[in-house]
């Protein structure tokens, strides 16, 4: 399949752009969160993807989340490899001497897309495949059978 397939079990949790020009899609928080003062938290952002061989995703923090939201990214960005099938998760960290809670739905973050390169082979750089938003809460829950993949869904540190 040479397409990109953004799945979530909520429309209102598929990614969004802000306007036409946006790089990236914003993405949100699948539940409401409190974030404690220094504390990272995991935060599910509701989406799983498939991407063709040749294709990532990078999550970045929107441009206002330091100063509106009060949090930072905890890893500033986070690399999703083409063959990852779980849930997208958010490490929100806390840089304020308060608690910080936001409700489901707030935009925190935002994803990008990109072909990235493999030793000196090119992969996913003859065409820009397709972005397809899909809500379908039966494929949601079997997508890494669905879309199997040597990684699977394992996140955070499963590869070492």
């Amino acid at each position: 399949m040479n397409k990109i397939l953004v799945c979530s079990y909520d429309e209102r949790l598929l990614p969004t752009k802000g306007t036409s020009g946006s790089v990236c899609w914003d993405l949100m928080c699948a539940e409401d969160i409190t974030v404690q003062p220094g504390e990272v938290l995991k935060v599910w952002a509701g989406i799983k993807t498939y991407m063709p061989l040749g294709r990532g995703s990078k999550v970045y923090a929107r441009s206002s989340l330091p100063t509106k939201a009060h949090l930072m990214l905890a890893n500033a960005t986070a690399i999703f490899d083409a063959d990852f099938r779980g849930e997208y998760i958010l490490q929100l960290y806390n840089y304020t001497s308060s608690p910080v809670s936001h409700p489901a739905y707030t935009r925190l973050a935002q994803i990008e897309f990109f072909p990235y390169y493999r030793d000196s082979e090119k992969f996913g750089t003859e065409e820009i495949p397709k972005l397809e938003m899909l809500v379908d809460p039966d494929l949601y829950d079997n997508f890494a059978e669905r879309f199997q993949s040597e990684r699977g869904a394992g996140g955070i540190g499963s590869t070492g």
